[in-house]
């Protein structure tokens, strides 16, 4: 978001802290030392190369996925694929390996879709990497706090650094962005301090966020000082006190951008 740039089940709803009871049998027995997956909603955002017809397609997305119990998860995406975007719900199983690595497979309307997750020692996500054949993605998870979200939960200062790309010349090339934004009930006012292909440029930009009912996703529209507009698909990433931040991932079609802006 910059100048020329980028219900729950009742179980779920206690938190973040239960362990998944009972996964898929996995091929190879996990070591004990092994932490067990942790149960609750997560926010992910990727980025990364997809190859089809002999060449790579950048692409990132942006993911609400749940964790629940008997190994299964529930999920919506919205995904970015070269200058185009689509989106879905999804459901899916997971299953713990050796190595203590949670495997997981689901199952999107473009095909079945294999990442594999390294949890911290809680059980947490933390990154993953996609696991189908000719992609290069890979993915950063934030725990979530159970509940809708209100667009006053962004309210204060906002800080963020990103990279990604622009449509140019027929060609992909690279940008990147630092900003500082203050938010008030939906509102934002931001300095934006960006990089185009090496040229640098610095801009102020206000905008409105507007979330979809009774979600933690939104719509994010900005204009900057010289009257350029800029969408994104926005998701607020909940925290027990306020949200720690949000994801965004960019629609216009010549910009492909996915950003972790976070809270002060």
């Amino acid at each position: 978001m910059a100048p020329r740039l980028s219900a729950l089940i009742p179980v779920a709803a206690l938190g973040l802290s239960l362990p998944i009871a009972a996964l898929a049998a996995p091929a190879q027995a996990a070591p004990s030392s092994c932490p067990t997956p942790m149960l609750g909603r997560y926010a992910v955002m990727g980025m990364g190369v997809q190859n089809g017809n002999g060449r790579n397609t950048p692409t990132a997305h942006l993911r609400e996925e749940r964790w629940l119990a008997g190994g299964t998860l529930q999920g919506t995406v919205v995904e970015r694929l070269g200058r185009a975007e689509r989106q879905a719900s999804y459901s899916g199983t997971a299953r713990l390996a050796a190595g203590c690595v949670l495997q997981l497979e689901r199952q999107l309307p473009w095909g079945s879709e294999r990442s594999e997750v390294v949890l911290d020692g809680k059980g947490r996500p933390l990154y993953s990497l996609n696991r189908n054949a000719g992609s290069v993605i890979t993915s950063r998870w934030l725990p979530m706090a159970p509940g809708r979200c209100q667009a006053s939960d962004l309210n204060g200062l906002v800080l963020s650094s990103q990279v990604g790309l622009t449509w140019r010349n027929g060609g992909w090339s690279p940008n990147a962005v630092v900003q500082r934004e203050q938010w008030r009930d939906g509102a934002v006012n931001g300095l934006a301090l960006s990089s185009y292909g090496g040229v640098g440029e610095t801009a102020s930009y206000s905008g409105q966020l507007k979330l979809d009912p009774s979600s933690c996703w939104g719509s994010l529209s900005e204009r900057d000082a010289k009257g350029v507009g800029y969408n994104y698909r926005a998701l607020l990433v909940k925290g027990r006190s306020g949200a720690r931040g949000y994801f965004y991932l960019q629609r216009d079609p010549d910009d492909l951008t996915a950003g972790w802006l976070v809270r002060d």
